[in-house]
């Protein structure tokens, strides 16, 4: 019930914002005007594919869909997920080109954290090398423009074809030394002086457990 409030509040905002009858929605989106009636009044609720082409219809991103400000809704944000797996662990790329959906986060809270939500991607971890810190199926919220390395905090990199998320420390003459918190693993020394095999995505800003 709370998801279909939000989608009709969403739908009834933007409607109105925008000036679009469900007369023009419906014929925007090839569907019968009992249908966007039937989405208004929140009697029915469009399926993931016919929520993509309503927000397409009104001009929008689905993130801009449900983050309407009015009187009723927070001022939030939505952070896309994305299906690629960084390993925390032994293992090798898993990368989807596709998105994994969006979550919400207060618009206060990624301003603090200096960047836009644009700037922001969330991925689902795989493996324990940083484990008690992250295990796998944890999430973690990267800031893709802060890639300046400042020791003993966590990044997204990719070394090789291999993309993971490790913690880094800065060492005289240009060494960089890749931590794992999990103490099975051992440390990885890069020469970073003539390395183009290591690129730095990003440094984790968030992290999410369920248990």
């Amino acid at each position: 019930m709370k998801d279909r409030l939000i989608f009709t509040d969403s739908l009834d905002f933007w409607l109105s914002r925008l000036n679009i009858s469900q007369g023009e929605l419906a014929e925007r989106m090839g569907v019968n005007r009992n249908t966007i009636s039937q989405y208004k009044t929140g009697e029915r609720t469009p399926p993931m594919d016919r929520l993509e082409d309503l927000v397409k219809a009104l001009g929008l991103t689905l993130p801009q869909f449900f983050s309407c400000k009015d009187d009723r809704s927070p001022d939030i944000v939505f952070v896309e997920k994305v299906k690629a797996k960084p390993r925390a662990g032994n293992g090798g790329l898993e990368v989807d080109s596709e998105h994994d959906g969006y979550y919400a986060f207060r618009r206060d809270f990624i301003i603090r954290k200096r960047g836009t939500e644009e700037d922001m991607k969330i991925f689902e971890v795989a493996g324990d090398s940083m484990s008690p810190t992250l295990n796998d199926g944890d999430f973690i919220m990267v800031h893709t423009r802060d890639t300046d390395i400042r020791t003993g905090l966590i990044y997204l990199l990719r070394i090789g074809n291999e993309l993971m998320v490790k913690r880094l420390e800065t060492r005289p003459g240009n060494v960089l030394l890749i931590r794992s918190d999990n103490p099975a693993y051992e440390q990885i020394p890069v020469d970073m002086s003539d390395n183009d095999d290591i690129q730095i995505f990003g440094r984790m800003i968030w992290s999410c457990r369920e248990y």
